[in-house]
């Protein structure tokens, strides 16, 4: 299904405070304990240490912590999987942002990630698009393991979803994998946001760039 294609317009009445924070190791196994510091969160009117910060481990929109001024915390996830952890900084006037990272739990921490997928199509900031589009891309793992890969997009960079999951098409050209895939259902005349996200038996997941089209007008 297409994401709606109403753009966001950021708040110009009041100062919202910055969410930013760190994670150490972003990969690791089911054994780790994961470190997540957000002592870069920043406020136009509040010193940062007066600004609340609160933890949402597996975005799942039901946080996990409460509103704190202590902006490091600890968390180890139970299971092998990709893990989208969600920090939330509140401002003395109420006022809130949130950003999200990226851990990966993998079942062999010894076995390396597939590398950065490399685009082919469409290319980045390309316009005039229609409604059914075909991307390619190419990429390699170092232990030779079989990869699927993810597609996600969404209107803006901020909010990407899975639309296709488990991709392995592919076709060889010069000898080299390009995979694959076409998908249908974009909205005329709107801008979207797309990133492959490549996945080994291990678990190991690596997400690509972020790139942007722009698709035709209806009438056009």
């Amino acid at each position: 299904m297409s994401p709606s294609c109403t753009k966001e317009s950021p708040n110009t009445e009041n100062h919202l405070p910055k969410a930013k924070f760190t994670l150490t190791p972003d990969r690791g196994a089911i054994t780790t304990v994961f470190n997540f510091n957000a002592d870069s969160v920043s406020d136009f009117e509040d010193p940062s240490s007066l600004l609340e910060v609160r933890w949402d481990w597996n975005h799942d929109k039901i946080f996990d912590t409460e509103f704190t001024t202590e902006k490091s915390a600890t968390h180890a996830y139970n299971a092998v999987g990709v893990y989208f952890p969600l920090m939330e900084v509140r401002d003395t006037k109420g006022m809130t942002d949130t950003v999200k990272n990226l851990v990966v739990v993998v079942s062999d921490t010894n076995n390396r990630p597939p590398d950065e997928p490399i685009y082919i199509t469409p290319p980045e900031w390309q316009t005039w698009m229609d409604q059914t589009i075909i991307f390619k891309w190419t990429c390699n793992d170092f232990d030779n393991d079989p990869v699927q890969f993810d597609i996600w997009i969404g209107t803006s960079r901020e909010f990407l979803s899975i639309w296709q999951g488990g991709i392995t098409d592919f076709n060889l050209v010069d000898g080299v994998k390009q995979f694959e895939i076409t998908l249908a259902g974009f909205k005329f005349n709107c801008d979207y946001y797309w990133q492959i996200g490549a996945r080994d038996p291990a678990g190991n997941y690596t997400m690509g760039k972020i790139w942007k089209f722009t698709t035709r007008p209806a009438n056009s």
